[in-house]
């Protein structure tokens, strides 16, 4: 993976909140381990979003998510008031996250591939309602926006930053059954299953289905 690609990995998960303001990114060691590059590449991707304002070095520590990484030129409301402003949201991702898992299917690149799978076993690993869960789940759905290829869906997809995480967090309460945890991993196994198959058509139609389920959890709910 080459230092723009990276950089991009990583700009994606500070807008989106996945790195918060003050949070100290894994070590040049680590992240060469994780993507299977020198050091030397691992810095110039480090570089690149330093000079984008997102991160800064503090001496001897590390580098750490700047302040102005949280300033946005577009930005919904993160504390969604009510059930409707969460089902409104729902359709604002829809159009998005279909197109986003057709291109991700007929796109993706075996790393991407990778990156989703684990996404979606850290989903698997995590306790019933878990916040660790509700971030393994946006964790899955912006890997999906990152295997489209086209950065756009996945700064989008940031810049919907808590606002989208409350929905997903809304949507895994449900009705309080306790098979909802399995049918959503479910949902996004079948998601995983047409993207590995790179089959664009199937992607979309699960992640409907999925999305669709969610509205209905939702309306169980309230």
């Amino acid at each position: 993976m080459l230092a723009d690609e990276i950089a991009q990995y990583l700009s994606t998960k500070i807008r989106s909140g996945f790195f918060a303001y003050g949070t100290k990114l894994p070590t040049e060691h680590s992240l060469s381990d994780q993507f299977g590059v020198s050091r030397t590449v691992v810095r110039e991707a480090i570089s690149r979003i330093k000079s984008d304002g997102l991160v800064t070095s503090r001496q001897g520590s590390g580098v750490y998510v700047a302040h102005s990484a949280t300033r946005r030129s577009f930005k919904l409301g993160e504390q969604l008031v009510d059930a409707a402003d969460v089902l409104a949201l729902f359709e604002l991702r829809q159009p998005l996250e279909l197109a986003s898992a057709r291109l991700a299917a007929a796109r993706r690149t075996e790393d991407d591939l990778d990156r989703i799978r684990k996404a979606h076993a850290a989903m698997e690993a995590t306790s019933d309602w878990s916040e660790e869960g509700v971030i393994a789940d946006l964790a899955f759905h912006h890997e999906i926006s990152m295997a489209t290829g086209n950065a756009y869906y996945a700064d989008f997809m940031a810049f919907l930053g808590g606002a989208l995480q409350n929905t997903i967090r809304a949507a895994r309460s449900g009705s309080g059954r306790p098979e909802i945890k399995q049918i959503t991993i479910d949902e996004h196994a079948r998601i995983l299953n047409a993207i590995e198959q790179r089959d664009p058509e199937s992607a979309a139609i699960a992640m409907s289905m999925h999305l669709q389920g969610a509205k209905e959890r939702m309306s169980d709910k309230s």
